[in-house]
């Protein structure tokens, strides 16, 4: 599924900012606007862009320091400054900042849009290498993603309750799954079945002839928990 990609355009001059739209539009699917730096920070932390657009010289907050800000907790999003200025201390702490571009002003169309079109490939890149792979011993591998369950690099097949509750189990390995969420998962369309412990009971246990048996281990009176050997997902590009 393709990924919505969103940019955060912090621009004072209204002007300049209706210049540069159409061209803006054309690349991402959602535009957010912020007029200064304090503005656009809070814009950053409410609406969470893939891509952040700034001017280094802005109301309250300078767009370096903005930058510098966002950056001391998130290293992906990408950051695109303009300015109007060239001086060499401004473009060596641009570099120390991560930025996808630093262009002046007055601000080309299509280096604006070729900025953009980077920062986008970085984030196909990142949201590529992010598949959930999961380490259950030295042989055997869970794709959560692709759902599919791998041994010595062949697929094991896996029905279609057998996938559902690895799937739902590994979406938390921190959670004790009950035996009624589990049952509630594996039967959520087939509204007639009765809740019946038993029946989740025999499919772990031909679940865990699939996996290794200390993947998915028992909470005493409680229920089911996912147990990969890394505690860490694993990511693949």
């Amino acid at each position: 599924m393709k990924k919505t990609i969103s940019l955060l355009y912090i621009e004072d001059d209204l002007d300049i900012r209706e210049i540069y739209l159409d061209s803006i539009k054309e690349e991402v699917d959602v535009v957010y606007f912020a007029s200064d730096g304090e503005e656009g920070y809070e814009s950053y932390l409410t609406n969470k862009p893939d891509i952040i657009l700034l001017d280094i010289n802005m109301p309250k907050l300078d767009g370096l320091s903005l930058a510098k800000k966002i950056r001391e907790n998130d290293v992906n999003v990408k950051i695109i400054i303009t300015t109007a200025y060239s001086e060499q201390d401004k473009l060596l702490q641009a570099i120390e900042l991560y930025l996808i571009k630093y262009i002046l002003k007055p601000i080309d169309p299509t280096t604006l849009k070729e900025a953009i079109q980077k920062a986008k490939r970085e984030i196909a890149l990142q949201q590529e290498e992010e598949k959930l792979i999961y380490m259950l011993d030295e042989k055997t591998v869970w794709d959560f993603e692709a759902e599919k369950l791998y041994k010595n690099g062949v697929e094991v097949k896996l029905t279609k309750n057998e996938r559902r509750l690895l799937k739902l189990l590994s979406t938390d390995k921190d959670k004790v799954f009950t035996f009624f969420d589990i049952f509630n998962h594996i039967s959520y369309d087939d509204f007639d079945k009765e809740y019946d412990a038993n029946q989740v009971r025999a499919l772990v246990k031909l679940l865990r002839k699939k996996v290794p048996r200390e993947s998915i281990i028992n909470i005493y009176g409680e229920g089911y928990r996912f147990n990969p050997i890394e505690k860490d997902l694993l990511t693949i590009s």
